[in-house]
């Protein structure tokens, strides 16, 4: 009979071999969904590629019917002040963080299979809500996932699987920003504020898909940059990288 926990282990392994430094275990059901209130913080978001359709943020269920888990995969920036795309071909383009997360899932879905399991990639615009679910971090008033341990500067993937390896977790409130306002106060175009982030201010930002060199593109950081949490956790890499689970988060 395949063994979850061993399982569990050999992917936190493989998370450290790529340089992910946090990975998260949150147990599906029905019951776990993303919070009606916080689906309307993607309506009327403009990315460079255009408006996000919510309809596309998929059920996980609809993917893994079999879904007993959803492993989160976290990959802290390299820089915090440098958020680069790069486009590997027509239809690939991504940073060197998500391209280490883009290889670590799929060495974590071979793992699940070769010990009998179902894998499965789950990709989404919203992977933030299920990375709060999963008790990492909160959603900030920048309206960005911060990580308990690094802040915003978290970049999320998700394998969904039929493993037992799901936990029920605490989740934290989003208040936990306190009277903090240095994002507010970094934002170059006033995007943020107390009670809300301009959608439309925040995505004309002239450091948004600001081209560096043919076919690299870099993002505006401000409200990363200047958090204060999660600043003295800086990016592993490779071999260096000690995965943090949520039971060994803490505050």
């Amino acid at each position: 009979m395949p063994n979850a926990s061993m399982v569990k282990e050999e992917i936190m392994a493989i998370s450290a071999k790529y340089g992910v430094e946090v990975v998260g275990w949150l147990k599906l059901g029905d019951d776990t969904v993303i919070p009606p209130d916080e689906m309307g913080l993607l309506e009327g978001v403009k990315w460079a590629d255009g408006e996000v359709d919510i309809s596309s943020i998929k059920n996980p269920l609809d993917i893994l019917p079999s879904a007993r888990a959803m492993i989160i995969l976290g990959k802290r920036l390299m820089d915090d002040k440098e958020d680069i795309y790069y486009r590997v071909s027509d239809s690939y383009t991504a940073s060197v963080e998500m391209m280490l997360l883009d290889i670590a899932s799929l060495k974590a879905i071979e793992c699940l299979k070769r010990h009998g399991f179902q894998g499965e990639e789950y990709t989404s615009y919203y992977m933030k809500a299920w990375a709060v679910l999963a008790g990492l971090g909160w959603i900030g008033k920048s309206m960005m996932f911060v990580s308990k341990v690094h802040g915003p500067r978290l970049r999320l993937k998700g394998v969904l699987t039929d493993a037992d390896v799901g936990e029920t977790c605490e989740v934290l409130s989003d208040d936990r920003c306190g009277e903090c306002e240095e994002c507010m106060k970094a934002c170059p175009v006033g995007a943020i504020s107390e009670e809300d982030v301009d959608r439309k201010k925040c995505g004309s930002c002239g450091l948004n898909h600001f081209k560096i060199k043919e076919g690299a593109y870099a993002y505006c950081t401000a409200c990363t940059a200047c958090c204060p949490v999660g600043k003295k956790h800086p990016a592993k890499q490779g071999h260096e990288a000690q995965p943090v689970s949520r039971q060994r988060i803490t505050t």
